[in-house]
Formats: structure tokens, C-alpha cells, sequence
């Protein structure tokens, strides 16, 4: 596995220097700036659409007649264009082609600013904003010269959502509102009444992230939910993905309390995972999506993460919970990224006092 990484890693290097070479020029465009905001979100996932979701909000109330356009794919389109209020959502393949891409210049017409906030950009990346006709490109990746509002050391440092702040600001619009949009439905709240607890204080608990380094595994989880339901009277909301409604069910019926514990039997979905979390008092996670959404929602965290591998933090600080009063404890395996290497007996103490800290506000 490491030397195919090694290879892979190669190849990504090799096509990046192909890609400067063939296609990185200087951005010379004369036209006024006064053309849409065009956000190239293809690599976007549920958590940092949510961390974005302010953002059309914002230029649109500071620069009313400037459009917001997104160029997202399939999976995330939705969100963009009924609950964030993009003016125009423009969907993708997760891996476009060349000519898909070429299309897509052409299709966008002529751009105000240009904005790409990856921070190593790949060959296809290059030769698709040296195809856009743009007044500005902007992005991270400092040392392309097709890039002239250049925000990788400016944003070194800053959450992601300050990181959009500061293209907020080079475009002349200060003091942003970044409040996350947690999307909400008439409907999505009439399905949740059929079968959530009146009257029942409720905390919701994730222990499913993606991909196999941050997913517990039910041995974890088990004595977690046990220490939860011994420190607190609240119920537990089992958050899950979509395939897991097996597990959870066994998961309920092994613990001392399952009356306590919530499962939903809808199929899982956006708008179910919004609605739960938006009835509960707090939230513990392994996944980075619903504590992003848990900060929208102004719910108390208690978040799990994996230390960032090789040293530094970059990654915990660009997409730490956003939120000052939330409180993190980290796995232990330093050597490669293990959720399931948390203490439980480090966990169980900071959930109480962290879920002391929820009754007694």
C-alpha cells in the first residue's frame, strides 16, 4: 500500500508539472469585474457546503446586482440551489473531462471572479481556469500565475470559513455574516413529530465518519453509550448513514437502557439527519459534517477526532468545530489515523463534563 501511495503521489506530481507547464499564464483581463462569482465546488462534501452555505447570502446582500454561481456536482447541487440560495447551480461530473470542461468555460461566459479555493490544484484544475474568460481568478494555490488574487499564506492559519471571509474581503465586502444555513422543511418536521419523544430532552451521537478511520466500531460503541446513558437523563439519537440500520438496531438492543435509545425508521437523509439534530441539546461526533452542522444549529459539541498524522494541526484547524465553548478529545494512535484508539475512560469523563456544562446552561 505505501509504495503504490508513493506512486500515485508521483504521478500527481508529474501531471501537476505538465499542467503548469502546458497551460499556467498570467490572468491579463482587462474587463470590468462586474461579472458573477463563479465557486468551483466539485470536490464539495456535506461539510464544507454547510461551512460554505453563507456565502451567496453575503455577497448578494452587500453586492445585489453581482450573481452567485456554483459549479458543484449531483449529490450536493440541491442544497446549493433550494436551501443557500445560489442564483445558478451549474452540475458536474465529480471527474470531468477535458472537453466536459471546455464546454463549461465556454458555458460560463465572461466572470467576474473566478474562485477555486483547492490548494495544490491538478493538471485538469489548470487547464480549466486558463479557459474561463475571468476579471479575477482566485484561490489558494500561490504558486500558479493564473492565480492573481492569491489567498494560500494570506488564509494560512484561518478556519475554512474565515478563509471565505477573506475572499469576501478582497472583493470589497467587510463584516460578513458567517452564520451557517442549516436547511429546514414544513415537511421533514411532520415525518419527525410520527415518532420523536415529547417532552424528552435529547443528544445526538455519531459514531459513524467516512471512511474506516473515523467509523467506531460496535465495541467502541457500545460502553460509550452505556457511559453516556449513566452520566445524563437525556435520550440518545443514533445518527447513521444509510446501509447501518442493521447494526444499530443490535447496537439498541445491547445496551442496558434501549428504551433511551433513539433510532430512526425513516430511511436516512438530509433532511431526517437536519430535523433530528435540529430537536436535539448537544452533539458528540467522530464526523465532521454534522458537527459543522451542529455549529450552525448553535448546538453544544463534543467532538472526536483523529490527531493530524506527521505532526502540525492544519487539517483539525482549518475544520475544527467553529465554536468557541466546543470541546474536543483526540484518538490515540499517532502512527496512522484510528478513531477506534479513543480512551473510553477519557471519553466518559469529558462527556460529563461537558453534558454537566449542557443542563446546567
Amino acid at each position: 500500500m505505501q509504495i503504490l501511495g508513493f506512486l500515485q503521489h508521483a504521478r500527481d506530481r508529474i501531471r501537476r508539472y505538465l499542467g503548469i507547464k502546458l497551460f499556467d499564464r498570467i490572468n491579463i483581463n482587462s474587463k470590468p469585474d462586474n461579472g458573477p462569482v463563479v465557486i468551483i465546488r466539485w470536490d464539495a462534501k456535506l461539510g464544507d457546503s454547510i461551512i460554505s452555505s453563507w456565502v451567496p447570502r453575503e455577497i448578494r446582500c452587500a453586492q445585489p446586482e453581482r450573481e452567485v454561481w456554483i459549479v458543484t456536482t449531483p449529490d450536493v447541487a440541491p442544497l446549493f440551489r433550494e436551501h443557500f440560495k445560489a442564483d445558478k447551480v451549474i452540475e458536474v461530473p465529480k471527474r470531468p473531462s477535458y472537453g466536459e470542461l471546455k464546454r463549461l468555460a465556454h458555458r460560463l461566459g465572461t466572470v467576474g471572479y473566478l474562485v477555486h479555493l483547492g490548494k495544490q490544484l491538478k493538471m485538469k484544475d489548470i487547464y480549466f481556469l486558463t479557459r474561463v474568460d475571468a476579471s479575477h481568478i482566485v484561490g489558494m494555490d500561490d504558486s500558479l500565475a493564473c492565480v492573481d488574487i492569491k489567498l494560500g499564506k494570506a488564509s494560512a492559519g484561518l478556519h475554512f470559513a474565515d478563509k471565505f471571509s477573506l475572499l469576501l474581503s478582497r472583493m470589497g465586502i467587510t463584516n460578513p455574516d458567517t452564520r451557517y444555513i442549516v436547511p429546514m422543511d414544513t415537511a421533514w418536521e411532520t415525518k419527525l413529530a410520527e415518532w420523536w419523544p415529547v417532552n424528552q430532552r435529547v443528544i445526538a451521537f455519531n459514531p459513524y465518519g467516512s471512511g474506516r478511520s473515523r467509523r467506531l466500531q460496535p465495541e467502541q460503541i457500545v460502553p460509550m453509550l452505556e457511559s453516556m446513558l449513566a452520566a445524563c437523563p437525556h435520550h440518545l439519537c443514533l445518527l447513521f448513514p444509510a446501509g447501518m440500520e442493521q447494526e444499530v438496531s443490535a447496537l439498541k438492543a445491547r445496551v442496558s437502557a434501549p428504551e433511551r435509545i433513539l433510532i430512526s425508521p425513516e430511511v436516512p437523509s438530509l433532511g431526517g439527519l437536519f430535523t433530528q439534530m435540529r430537536h436535539c441539546q448537544g452533539l458528540v461526533s467522530v464526523d465532521t459534517a454534522t458537527i459543522h452542522i451542529a455549529t450552525g444549529l448553535q448546538l453544544p459539541v463534543l467532538g472526536l477526532y483523529n490527531p493530524d498524522i506527521g505532526g502540525g494541526s492544519e487539517n483539525f484547524t482549518e475544520w475544527h468545530p467553529n465554536q468557541a465553548d466546543a470541546v474536543v478529545i483526540f484518538s490515540k494512535n499517532v502512527l496512522q489515523q484510528e478513531i477506534n484508539s479513543l480512551d473510553l475512560d477519557e471519553f466518559a469523563e469529558a462527556f460529563r463534563g461537558w453534558v454537566s456544562a449542557i443542563r446546567a446552561g
